[in-house]
């Protein structure tokens, strides 16, 4: 359990710096689109060799003539979620890039524990739970208003549009679709393993129809670097680590220590301007409000 606990933290700060090394990327190439469809294919001939490797079958015919039409959503969920935060990365910094999404996740989480969608169980909101989400939208408010004084003038991503903010948030409801999408999606398929593969092949032909269809052209614009293609390696490893973890430490735990990973990684990246990242520094209050979005999170997945 020790190991699992350290692993979830670990890969929890992988996604951030996924998608600061997917946005070099895109300015390197001169385009989004074709920055997260190369995230996703190499996303995907990872999680393929894992799935040779470890002799795990993948039944997509049985799912495609006995499941809904839904079933497959995770992979589109998955496309606009990474391709947004490639986009949103360098206009509102690392931190409010996983922090805003994760009020998105946590109130479109409730959605879906209240009104039982996608086959998932039906839970109900308690009076814990519903403190939990308002401490969330407290803390990620902390996160990213706090600490914009001083003389200087500020970074251009320090007072970004409000709709970037919306838009961030509306990113993390389909993270919280994508969860119980591909949750069901594994279930059906009796392993996590296939069920990440099927949505990671799903996202990277959705996107390769997106760019033939607006015709989006790369356009050099920097050297490349080998470490600007991994982004999609950490991924799939994300996706491995969350798969193994699930069963060890139950659903709630391992995305919990995920988060705490993600949000200290953020907070990092913003401080120090890590890959590229604008820098904006790192104060206690700044901390102490990521603290609370971690103890909302925990009253809404344990309340």
């Amino acid at each position: 359990m020790l190991v699992a606990l350290v692993l979830g933290v670990v890969v929890g700060g992988l996604i951030p710096v996924q998608s600061a090394i997917n946005s070099r990327l895109a300015n390197r190439i001169g385009a989004v689109l074709p920055a997260s469809a190369i995230s996703f294919a190499v996303g995907t001939a990872g999680l393929g060799l894992a799935a040779v490797l470890t002799g795990t079958a993948v039944p997509w015919a049985t799912t495609a003539t006995t499941q809904p039409w839904w079933i497959w959503l995770g992979g589109l969920c998955g496309l606009v979620f990474l391709t947004m935060n490639i986009v949103l990365l360098p206009r509102i910094g690392a931190s409010a890039t996983v922090v805003l999404p994760l009020v998105g996740q946590v109130f479109g989480g409730l959605l879906i524990d209240v009104t039982g969608a996608f086959g998932m169980a039906e839970r109900p909101i308690t009076v814990l739970r519903g403190l939990g989400a308002l401490l969330v939208v407290a803390g990620a408010a902390g996160v990213n208003l706090l600490g914009r004084g001083g003389s200087a003038a500020p970074p251009v991503h320090a007072r970004p549009h409000p709709l970037l903010w919306v838009a961030a948030v509306l990113v993390g409801t389909l993270g919280a679709v994508q969860t119980a999408v591909n949750g069901r999606l594994g279930q059906v398929m009796g392993s996590g393993l296939a069920a990440a593969l099927v949505s990671f092949a799903i996202g990277t032909a959705g996107l390769l129809v997106v760019i033939v269809a607006t015709r989006q052209r790369v356009r050099r614009a920097g050297e490349l670097r080998g470490w600007m293609f991994s982004g999609g390696l950490l991924g799939a490893a994300f996706v491995l680590v969350n798969a193994l973890n699930a069963p060890v430490l139950g659903t709630s735990l391992a995305v919990s220590v995920v988060l705490l990973g993600q949000v200290a990684i953020g907070l990092g990246m913003d401080h120090g301007g890590w890959l590229g990242v604008p820098r904006r520094r790192v104060t206690l209050a700044r901390v102490a409000s990521a603290a609370v979005v971690l103890l909302g999170v925990a009253l809404v997945r344990f309340g």
